[in-house]
């Protein structure tokens, strides 16, 4: 079964599985990078995406290193910082120093952004970041960032993104919903999944529990069953979870 077999058929009954260690990987000698899906020189026609989640980067940036200024058009960007600090700059005016826990998003709208991501420490730098088909052609630039109260982010899965920007989240031009959290061993939760939805549940860290599916750390799964997804967590774990409308329109593969 193809990827867009799986993004199109939301009634499928069993979870798309990514290990960790079959990923992508990209090493610029600076950056190592792990890639769920395709992406720049990785290509493989089965990982192409998963609903509009077109992209799902791991990426480590070595002390004093990272991109140079380069341009994004009709992208919804998030990133979400698990280690030390990345330093964004863009077009627009827009500079700071994203830190862990924290998550970014930008908008880079249909007229498009050019921006820099280094790591300004003597530390090493990892986060994982996450890229978005918009709903529709027309968007404008935006810039947010998030980063709620360790009490909020502890043991229950926390909203960053949402469409509509409810509860203070950043809104997004997609019909996603972006969650992280940091549990414990013991902790329990859940998350009701809607018909015509999917959810992507990214494990920074940790093992965690969906159902009878168990995740380490780098692994990922895609669930389009609708249904209420149990988890449980045996050690210390840091997840994301991505709730995405499987059928959202597009703008561009």
């Amino acid at each position: 079964m193809t990827d867009d077999q799986t993004a199109t058929t939301p009634q499928s009954t069993r979870p798309r599985l990514r290990r960790s260690e079959d990923r992508g990987v990209q090493d610029l000698g600076w950056s190592t990078n792990y890639l769920t899906f395709s992406f720049a020189e990785y290509h493989d026609p089965d990982w192409m995406r998963f609903g509009p989640l077109r992209v799902l980067i791991e990426s480590h940036i070595d002390p004093g290193e990272g991109f140079s200024e380069h341009p994004h058009r009709h992208a919804e960007i998030v990133s979400y910082v698990t280690e030390g600090v990345l330093r964004h700059r863009d077009s627009s005016g827009h500079e700071a120093d994203i830190t862990t826990g924290e998550m970014q998003l930008i908008s880079a709208g249909s007229r498009g952004i050019t921006h820099s991501e280094t790591n300004p420490l003597d530390e090493p730098e990892a986060h994982y970041q996450l890229w978005f088909i918009p709903s529709r052609p027309d968007t404008e630039g935006a810039y947010h960032e998030l980063k709620p109260p360790r009490a909020e982010r502890q043991g229950q899965f926390r909203l960053y993104v949402s469409p509509d920007g409810r509860d203070d989240t950043m809104p997004v031009n997609t019909d996603v919903f972006v969650y992280a959290s940091q549990f414990s061993p013991g902790d329990r939760t859940s998350h009701e999944l809607a018909s015509g939805r999917g959810a992507w549940v990214q494990v920074v860290d940790g093992t965690v529990s969906v159902g009878d599916v168990t995740l380490q750390d780098g692994d990922g799964a895609g669930f389009t069953n609708p249904d209420t997804l149990h988890f449980s967590f045996e050690t210390p774990a840091e997840v994301l979870l991505i709730d995405v409308r499987m059928d959202a329109p597009r703008v561009w593969e």
